[in-house]
């Protein structure tokens, strides 16, 4: 299919000792490391919480943190180079770009690390070398690490390079192609950390990063500290997301830290990373989303929160992260960050009256891999049901018409329409037919159009075809085709991805579209549970309605102030004034399996279709 631009035309702070240890002693096993070795817990002293990465030398004191010390940028073209009282000299061919020096060893004479590139290739990324210090000054060097091949093959990128002594004996390196045209899958950066405390150089942690077109600029900073007072380097990786393009709006700065205890068996990861950091973030939300003032700040952060979980581990849908010791990327678990977060914005959108939103977050709260805690879920309604109280219907009728509902997943009007008179329209078949929901009467609507499922912009050219959650990227999707042709064009959403389940294909999983109304204004519809307005070529979260006739077919009221949406906690049914979630026996387990829902102009009454047979209850 040619894709064109048609759719232009359519409108953790520092933490006691103590209780650090006692959350060590409850955990076992290492996920996520290269050899999976076993996590072993050792006493924490009071300088090995999550200490700043500005640190402050340490003096005699072996556990104490040691001042960073950022690499100095080499002149252009050095092959000897004095540096802080020692001179490197470069291996043949080779110029170069980053240094830095200090006794690594701690055998009195000063070392050296630097990154020395091909002088023939200003992008080549560089090779990390090891200058031993000796009693005339340093050695030969020794590679630590070749040069990456990160750039696509005649990919206009730029190398970006960064690198700084940390702890007693450690190296930090980030290696960057910084490309015109970055790939949404392959890695553009690698972070590396060695301790060079022996002869032989050994790598602490490696792993590579992909950074997607727009999305939030993700960073990081290593403190090597001896965290466990061994004598040995020891890592802690904070990991810092912000910004982003478009579709969104900038995300506001989020941390996590990561920690790597040397072993005898290799590096071992302390399992509640990050998810203890980033669950010290949502309990923070978690209190401030009670705050009418705080609410739209607390929705910024807690979806930082997920984005930044989702960056980091291998969990989730697309991980940043990746070839963590050149195996798999870190494996997380269930998240309590993740739940916490979620029911931090579920209270939020509670306290700014979007009962709609506060559910959609409730379930995302809910679902793998975030945890599922009862007592919480049950809070979470609590606030909804402040908002939207939960009104059993009188009475269910089912109507014998048998409505012509679009199946699949593709956006399509439903069969339902009230009148402003408050009976119902039954797209059938054959032909339109007429409910009175209080007596149960139903006729032909002989005066009635029947109307079409497409959803299609007003002068016909284009068609919404669908919405999707692509395997990679930071938003969803959206696909419209000019009629006629197999021209298409994709639409950034303003909704962002879920954390959960993997690719099952190469496009990605389609998702939920309720249209609402389509005209000169633009196209209304709730995506994946999000209120969208797409306008020339632009989608933007839709506030409220703007206005627009209401087709037959649309979740809307005929007179555009309501509207009724089948949700997991009951058929909510949302107003300019008022919202409810309608309930009834014999709907109970069948909610999320209803489509086509409607509402009357005085949200009394709706009406749903659930496998094939369609329903009008009053309320």
């Amino acid at each position: 299919m040619q894709r064109a631009s048609v759719v232009q035309s359519i409108l953790m702070p520092r933490a006691a000792a103590t209780r650090f240890v006692l959350a060590l002693l409850a955990l076992s096993g290492c996920r996520g490391c290269k050899n999976d070795h076993p996590y072993v817990p050792y006493a924490i002293t009071d300088d090995a919480g999550d200490a700043d990465i500005a640190l402050a030398d340490g003096g005699d004191d072996a556990s104490a943190p040691i001042r960073e010390i950022s690499a100095t940028q080499a002149p252009a073209n050095a092959t000897k180079w004095p540096l802080d009282g020692v001179t490197l000299v470069a291996p043949a061919g080779m110029v170069f770009e980053l240094g830095v020096v200090r006794d690594f060893d701690a055998d009195g004479k000063m070392d050296a690390a630097a990154i020395a590139r091909s002088s023939a290739q200003e992008n080549d990324l560089g090779a990390v070398l090891y200058f031993h210090g000796e009693a005339g000054g340093l050695g030969a060097p020794s590679t630590v690490a070749p040069s990456p091949s990160l750039a696509p093959p005649g990919a206009a990128c730029t190398a970006k390079r960064k690198m700084s002594a940390v702890g007693r004996h450690s190296l930090f390196v980030e290696l960057a192609a910084s490309c015109v045209a970055p790939s949404s899958t392959s890695p553009s950066r690698q972070i590396s950390v060695w301790t060079l405390r022996t002869a032989q150089p050994r790598v602490h942690l490696s792993a590579q990063v992909i950074d997607p077109p727009g999305a939030p600029k993700l960073s990081f900073a290593v403190d090597a500290s001896d965290a466990d007072g061994d004598g040995l380097d020891d890592v802690l990786l904070r990991a810092s997301i912000e910004g982003g393009d478009a579709p969104f709006e900038p995300l506001p700065r989020v941390d996590a830290t990561i920690r790597w205890f040397d072993r005898p068996a290799g590096m071992s990861r302390d399992p509640d990373g990050p998810d203890g950091s980033l669950r010290a973030v949502a309990a923070g939300l978690a209190v401030r989303a009670a705050k009418a003032k705080d609410a739209p700040q607390v929705l910024a952060q807690a979806r930082a929160v997920r984005v930044l979980w989702s960056a980091l581990c291998g969990d989730g849908r697309a991980p940043r992260v990746v070839n963590l010791f050149g195996g798999a990327p870190i494996t997380c678990g269930a998240s309590r960050a993740l739940e916490e977060a979620g029911l931090a914005e579920a209270r939020a959108h509670a306290v700014l009256g979007d009962p709609l939103g506060a559910i959609v977050a409730l379930d995302r709260a809910e679902t793998p891999p975030a945890t599922k805690t009862a007592q919480r879920a049950k809070d979470a309604e609590a606030w909804i049901n402040q908002v939207a109280p939960i009104a059993q219907a009188t009475q269910v009728r089912a109507i014998a018409a048998v409505p012509q509902s679009s199946r699949g997943t593709a956006p399509a009007w439903g069969a339902l329409a009230f009148e402003s008179s408050g009976k119902l329209l039954v797209r059938t078949a054959a032909g339109v037919v007429r409910v009175d929901p209080d007596q149960g009467d139903e006729s032909d609507a002989s005066d009635q159009k029947t109307w079409g499922d497409a959803v299609v912009s007003p002068d016909g050219s284009l068609r919404f075809t669908e919405a999707f959650e692509p395997c990679d990227g930071p938003s969803l999707h959206a696909t419209f085709v000019a009629e006629g042709t197999n021209d298409a064009s994709d639409l950034l959403l303003p909704i962002p991805t879920r954390t959960l389940s993997r690719c099952t294909n190469a496009k990605g999983a389609p998702v939920s579209v309720v249209p609402l109304a389509a005209g000169n204004g633009g196209l209304e519809a709730i995506v994946a549970g999000e209120p969208i307005l797409v306008t020339a070529g632009h989608a933007s979260i839709l506030k409220a309605p703007i206005g627009q006739a209401t087709p037959h077919g649309s979740a809307r009221s005929p007179d555009g102030k309501t509207f009724a949406y089948a949700t997991s906690l009951g058929v909510l049914v949302q107003g300019e004034t008022r919202s409810r979630v309608l309930r009834h026996a014999s709907l109970d387990g069948t909610y999320a399996e209803q489509r086509d829902c409607t509402a009357s102009d005085d949200g009394a009454r709706v009406a749903c279709v659930r496998a094939g047979k369609a329903w009008v209850a009053t309320f």
